[in-house]
């Protein structure tokens, strides 16, 4: 019960055969299939009768068609969930960015034969390390939320295992073809898996390819490669051995918010990291990811034990282009001083011909002019570059191991325990990639005219590292052990997790503006944590259960919420606590025949965590571009969340799915700001480099997590002959942008020429001024289809989706902008017709295509 299976159907011996999830011991019913609804692909097996062998119930998924996960993180972590809602949020609400309760991608742990995936830097796990190969991650095991899992504690979001071994695959060959226009216009697969051979022997390759000379951005190239190979070998008595590699690279263009000026005048499609030349496009802010993984475990099961060892090994780099430029003006065609705006907001008065001037050549122009920065190095004094082009790179190894068992201790009684080890060193650092005609860089801070590596040649080249240069060594224990308690009424279980953590910066420049405390090893920052979780549950019948799950977490804090500024020094968070997280959530589930679903009930409490941010701003302090640093941060998420499905006959399912939460400040967090003090600095900030700002009043304000309301309508027709077409209608709404902490601190009251607080302050205005608004509700409606054949042995299928049929134009998240850090200029600045610093916003994409064609032999 419960469990996942693949179908296939034998025609010539009338039966239906069901091979479970780790490919062993299949179980034949007989079984005419002509009774049965069935839809080739990945199903879950509700309830089964062995004795009324016709009884048998098929939930069928869509997640073995919909193949675009170029939409959101959140489709890769989700599509593992046969959950009503869940599947909703990965397909629908994923494209406002909607985020399950309001949590981060970080909450979700994502295991690869039991292994965990998540990056020690932020929590999160990096999808392009194996994005593309679809046809090898179709296997997996998906624990929602606070629910017990057999192969790790888990994050609030719970937690998805991919079997990627390759005796679990499906024997034979599938290749594939699809077309879009979202993140990338072409995709190419091919998989071959050889199954289990005489001699225990299985063998899988698979190799995808994806490419566009721009998504549905402007200017967004995807070029992306994907490789998997894995060998096994079956040693007899349930033992397993295999190896597996997997080598993903993923080259795109990158896109950039833009403000509501920049959209009027240039579209939702509007893109300014870009510009043609020599007749292409050329995006100066590219990102690359390659980073190949070489896997090897070991796994043995029998009627009472499963037992799993695994080793990782993971290397490569992830870089991130830049366009700087130094004692020039700024390149960005969308910067403020090239705008419309700057023009009618001067101090000295409207200025409609020079704006009338801007708005004409940023609509005919409106890119980067790749040959204006090359003439502007040429005419440049000495060779030096006013412009250039570098890489911020991250060279990482990892060695990750792990160990996992589960034991059957009676009929009832099950105990589950794991380790894992993760050891990665990071490698951070700037390289210069094109001079754009110069002969040389001076590689010299723009902010403090300072040398950036005053051990280093103060000249730079194509090639090399400037700027900075310094490593992370990230260690981390986790171990947990679990009991659950199986009978026909009850259930319930409790988990305990040990998780250590142990950072260290070692800086390879020894920086101008802090020689002391740049260089050489920094001390070493451990934290260890104890987590908590449990449940109870109880079964009054078949078809209804209800439960209740609670967790306690005193968690270490990721690398990023460690280093103020790694790239400068060696200057770290004091965490007086450990962050604390509490939640709480109650469940209902239904398994009628007709009517299935779940609702749910939960509250979320995040304690003493740290946000950094860097911008630059002009403050009552001053002017500085600076690290801002918010700690004892509270966070509170509540809400309801539900999916239901109805099916008044065999072909047709009426689903309802929705979301009503809330997600806030729950206390003021303290505020502080970091920045350079250079020695010629005549009106710094602070004389220490460092500001304490108080309290941020933002108790009580929505946090920018996505929409906090989401609902959901649909309707799907499968007809016997193997072919279906859903339709949903989607309202988001309640979708708040990020408020500026600097805004809301008494620092924002000090005037900048005498530092004391600003007479007259109109507080119903900066009240209103600082109001959050949600931003307008979305409507979406999508329409997906598929259609299936059987030709002698080989499977055709064809699938398509449309999302945002009616072409609606959304903004799907933003922030507000510190740039304006003192009231006198905030005020100024918003009570004009078109701010120049107002907030930024991401935009939706219009309507949107998918469509895939697959065969199989």
């Amino acid at each position: 019960p419960d469990g996942y299976f693949e179908i296939a159907i034998d025609c010539q011996k009338e039966c239906l055969l069901l091979l479970d999830q780790e490919g062993y011991d299949p179980l034949r019913i007989p079984l005419d299939p002509k009774e049965a609804i069935i839809v080739l692909g990945e199903v879950a097996l509700s309830r089964i009768n062995p004795v009324e062998k016709r009884d048998v119930l098929l939930v069928l998924s869509d997640t073995d068609l919909e193949d675009d996960e170029g939409m959101s993180e959140v489709i890769g972590f989700l599509r593992g969930s046969r959950d009503i809602f869940l599947n909703r949020a990965a397909f629908d609400f994923s494209q406002v960015f909607f985020k399950v309760r309001g949590f981060d991608t970080s909450e979700g742990l994502v295991l690869i034969n039991g292994l965990p995936m998540n990056k020690l830097y932020n929590g999160r796990p990096q999808w392009n390390n194996w994005g593309g190969l679809n046809d090898i991650l179709r296997y997996q095991t998906h624990r929602s939320y606070l629910n017990p899992s057999e192969d790790a504690f888990g994050g609030l979001l719970g937690g998805v295992n991919f079997s990627i071994y390759p005796s679990v695959l499906r024997p034979g060959i599938r290749l594939s073809s699809s077309a879009s226009n979202r993140s990338y216009s072409g995709r190419l697969m091919a998989t071959y898996a050889s199954g289990i051979s005489d001699k225990g022997l299985s063998v899988v390759l698979s190799l995808s390819r994806r490419w566009a000379n721009q998504g549905y951005i402007k200017g967004t190239l995807y070029d992306a490669y994907s490789l998997f190979g894995g060998l096994e070998f079956d040693l007899g008595r349930g033992s397993r051995l295999s190896a597996q590699a997997i080598a993903a690279r993923n080259r795109r263009g990158r896109s950039s918010p833009i403000t509501q000026e920049v959209f009027q005048l240039g579209g939702r499609q509007y893109n300014p990291n870009w510009g043609m030349q020599d007749g292409r496009i050329r995006n100066a802010r590219e990102r690359l990811i390659s980073e190949p993984i070489f896997m090897l475990n070991y796994k043995l099961n029998s009627n009472s034990l499963n037992f799993r060892i695994g080793l990782a090994y993971q290397f490569g780099n992830q870089t991130q282009g830049r366009l700087g430029y130094y004692n020039a003006p700024n390149p960005d065609p969308s910067y403020y001083r090239y705008l419309p705006s700057y023009y009618l907001n001067s101090g000295f008065g409207n200025n409609n011909e020079n704006a009338y001037s801007v708005r004409q050549e940023f609509l005919r122009e409106g890119q980067i002019s790749w040959e204006d920065l090359y003439l502007a190095n040429a005419n440049h004094p000495g060779g030096k570059a006013a412009y250039l082009t570098y890489s911020q790179v991250e060279r990482s190894r990892s060695l990750i191991s792990g160990m996992t068992g589960n034991l059957r201790l009676a009929k009832h009684l099950h105990f589950d325990l794991g380790v894992f080890t993760r050891n990665t060193r990071t490698q951070y650092f700037s390289r210069l990639e094109d001079l754009l005609g110069a002969s040389f860089h001076e590689d010299v801070d723009p902010f403090s005219d300072t040398r950036n590596n005053m051990q280093g040649a103060l000249e730079v080249v194509e090639g090399e590292r400037f700027a900075y240069n310094y490593g992370i060594q990230q260690q981390a224990l986790d171990a947990f052990v679990q009991g659950r308690v199986e009978t026909k009424k009850w259930e319930a279980f409790g988990s305990v997790a040990l998780s250590g953590r142990k950072y260290q910066r070692t800086g390879e420049f020894q920086n101008g503006r802090y020689p002391e405390n740049s260089l050489g090893k920094g001390p070493g920052k451990m934290y260890t944590g104890l987590l908590l979780k449990g449940g109870l549950g109880y079964k009054p019948n078949a078809r209804v259960l209800f439960n209740i799950r609670g967790t306690r977490q005193q968690r270490p804090p990721h690398t990023r919420e460690v280093f103020i500024q790694p790239r400068e020094n060696h200057e770290s968070v004091s965490h007086n606590a450990l962050p604390l997280v509490t939640a709480f959530e109650a469940n209902m589930l239904l398994r009628f025949p007709n009517l299935n679903g779940r609702i749910s009930a939960y509250t979320t409490g995040f304690k003493n965590t740290t946000e950094i941010g860097q911008y630059f701003t002009d403050s009552g302090l001053g002017s500085d571009f600076v690290y801002e640093v918010l700690t004892d941060v509270h966070t509170r998420h509540r809400g309801i969340e539900f999916g239901l499905e109805y099916h008044p006959g065999t072909t047709v399912t009426l689903s309802m799915a929705g979301s009503i939460g809330a997600y806030r400040y729950a206390k003021n967090p303290g505020a502080e700001l970091y920045f350079d003090v250079a020695a010629d600095d005549r009106s710094p900030i602070h004389p220490s480099g460092k500001a304490d700002l108080g309290n941020a009043q933002l108790q009580g304000l929505y946090l920018g997590r996505g929409p906090q309301q989401a609902l959901s309508l649909g309707i799907t027709y499968r007809d016997p002959d193997y072919w279906f077409v859903s339709t949903s209608l989607n309202r988001l709404s309640k979708n708040y942008i990020d408020v500026s902490a600097l805004t809301r601190t008494q620092s924002f009251y000090l005037d900048p020429v005498t530092r004391e607080i600003t007479l007259d302050i109109d507080d119903t205005l900066i009240g209103n001024l600082t109001k959050q608004t949600p931003l307008p509700t979305v409507h979406l409606l999508n329409v997906v289809g598929g259609k299936s054949w059987l030709f002698r042995g080989m499977y055709v299928g064809v699938f398509a989706s449309v999302n945002n049929v009616l072409d609606a134009t959304f903004r799907t998240g933003g922030f507000e902008q510190s740039r304006n850090g003192h009231y006198q200029q905030y005020v100024e600045d918003n009570l004009s017709a078109t701010p120049l610093f107002g907030p930024k916003y991401w935009y939706g994409y219009g309507r949107s295509f998918f469509l895939n064609l697959s065969v199989s032999f």
